[in-house]
């Protein structure tokens, strides 16, 4: 029997990328135990860096950018049970750095 895998989802408001709306899709990549990045073109220093890089889905909701995670990645991160900031570059608004 094949186990279907779950997905999970966090949503970013359009206000945190200051109205631009992201592709659908982008790249995540896992940094450390607590942040991960999600980033709309390749960034080289986490090409190298990063511990492991995804692709994810992405669709645009209410005024929210809603980022649809692999549940390990949703998992790992314990995105149900804890809070999280979200930062975005004013040079770059569709790279986001999540902070557990």
């Amino acid at each position: 029997m094949q186990k279907l895998v779950e997905t999970r989802i966090i949503e970013i408001d359009e206000k945190v990328t200051g109205g631009v709306k992201l592709p659908r899709t982008m790249i995540l990549y896992t940094v450390d135990a607590d942040h991960f990045v999600l980033a709309a073109k390749p960034v080289m220093i986490l090409e190298d860096n990063a511990l492991t890089k995804t692709r994810v889905s992405v669709v645009y909701e209410e005024n929210k950018n809603v980022i649809k995670l692999p549940s390990k990645i949703y998992n790992f991160y314990h995105l149900d049970e804890s809070d999280c900031t979200i930062m975005t570059s004013s040079k770059d608004p569709t790279t986001i750095t999540i902070t557990i």
